[in-house]
């Protein structure tokens, strides 16, 4: 599992989603939304509906398959779809081991009863 550190550039800005691949929500109410467009994890603030770069990371090839655990980071895979010989005249360009990652949030995950 690869450590990944809580994006300097945190800063709340007005836009619209990204293309994503995945979604996740936090006990706060955040939806967390995978952007592999720019290889980054992004939340968006419930109270201004502005979006914020949770991760940012190049190994992070097609961030996918989120989880928001009980010891306060939020898990996730890169699984380089983009890579696949569908997309690449037939050359498959994914390298492995596939990652799984994971960034320390301010969020909790949401607890069912």
């Amino acid at each position: 599992m690869k450590q990944i550190r809580s994006s300097p550039r945190r800063r709340a800005r007005k836009r619209r989603k990204a293309a994503s691949d995945a979604l996740e929500s936090d006990a706060a109410g955040r939806i967390y939304c995978t952007d592999f467009e720019n290889n980054a994890i992004v939340r968006r603030i419930s109270e201004t509906g502005d979006f914020e770069t949770v991760a940012h990371d190049a190994r992070t090839l097609w961030s996918d398959t989120m989880s928001i655990a009980a010891d306060g980071y939020l898990y996730f895979t890169a699984n380089q779809l983009h890579r696949q010989a569908g997309y690449n005249n037939g050359r498959d360009r994914r390298v492995k081991p596939y990652g799984l990652f994971r960034v320390k949030i301010d969020g909790a995950p949401v607890k069912l009863q």
